[in-house]
């Protein structure tokens, strides 16, 4: 097998990464890279020169998890690569970096999707996925699959093929139920996601600029802390503090996004609130509990202020639809047994 290669735009996500750290580019330990390395975005370099260079910037800030970070980095850098999640697995089969580390296979059962990520043996690289190469790919997997997951990712889990010492490191980029120790990568999800069309109204309004600003990141990472603890979720101080910042920072970096600590909390709670409604997971009044709103009535100003009806009457809706739904099929389930 030869060696793997990724485009130098890969490396220059990083390098922006770690100035945003402290780390310039002359402070940087030699690589073998390719002339044109440092301004050719299409120019190719070796995937192990990737992971090397994040080794060494792990042990200049041994405080940081930058592998996730630069995992997030690369899918906000990216545009939508695909429409479903069912297209992603078919993309992922294909020929690209991803399918020159891991080989792809799915299981469905009519219910959940079980998605398996084998490791394929490198020379450069070695028997095992490297755990740097892995943190990376975990944060990408979750940060590129949002917009299909982000209503339901309390009902996905990941199997990770490594030991997970600190399980927190990843609340701020993959709030998931996280395993460790399984035989290979794997992710398992309800079988509803794989053909569900990304929705825009799913995520949070922010302003992207293009490249990112290191803002975008840390409030990417806020709205996943927030996702994850929406019937409770940590005050702006605790959150700053899980971010390694001071309130102050913490509310400049929202604010650079367009955005601010409530204004993100409500609209969290909203985008799962109309998907609960929608799906008919909750009455309006278990929902308004389950999202940790004050009262009902609080809850139901908020939801129609934002979407422009009552919970009640999408609720009803839904509720209506799926009656009227029953006849038809009936009707179809009839003219099938003639």
């Amino acid at each position: 097998m030869g060696p793997l290669n990724c485009t130098a735009n890969s490396l220059h996500i990083l390098l922006r990464l770690l100035a945003s750290k402290g780390i310039k580019n002359q402070q940087l330990p030699p690589m073998d890279l390719p002339a044109d390395a440092l301004f050719n975005s299409r120019s190719r370099i070796a995937v192990s020169q990737i992971l090397r260079l994040l080794d060494w910037a792990q042990e200049q800030l041994p405080q940081e998890n930058l592998a996730l970070d630069y995992g997030l980095a690369l899918a906000l850098h990216q545009k939508a690569p695909f429409d479903t999640l069912a297209q992603a697995c078919m993309q992922l089969r294909e020929d690209n970096l991803l399918t020159q580390l891991f080989t792809l296979q799915q299981h469905n059962d009519g219910e959940t999707c079980h998605i398996e990520l084998h490791w394929r043996v490198h020379t450069a690289l070695g028997g095992q996925p490297p755990a740097q190469a892995l943190d990376v790919l975990v944060a990408w997997l979750h940060a590129t699959c949002l917009p299909f997951i982000s209503t339901a990712q309390h009902e996905i889990q990941l199997h990770l093929p490594q030991s997970i010492e600190q399980p927190q490191r990843y609340a701020a980029y993959a709030p998931l139920s996280i395993y460790g120790d399984a035989p290979y990568l794997a992710i398992q999800l309800p079988c509803r996601l794989l053909h569900s069309a990304a929705d825009p109204r799913q995520q949070p309004q922010l302003e992207r600029e293009q490249p990112p600003h290191p803002s975008l990141l840390i409030t990417s990472k806020a709205a996943n802390l927030l996702r994850s603890e929406l019937p409770e979720p940590p005050s702006l101080e605790q959150l700053s503090r899980a971010l390694g910042l001071s309130e102050r920072t913490c509310k400049r970096r929202l604010q650079d996004c367009g955005t601010h600590y409530q204004k993100l909390l409500s609209e969290l709670r909203l985008i799962q609130a109309r998907d609960w409604l929608q799906r008919r997971v909750y009455n309006v009044t278990q929902l308004s509990a389950e999202l940790g709103y004050s009262s009902v009535a609080n809850f139901s100003k908020a939801f129609k202020k934002w979407c422009g009806s009552s919970p009640s009457q999408m609720y009803q809706v839904q509720k209506d639809s799926s009656a009227n739904s029953v006849p038809q099929v009936n009707k179809q389930l009839s003219e099938v047994d003639a």
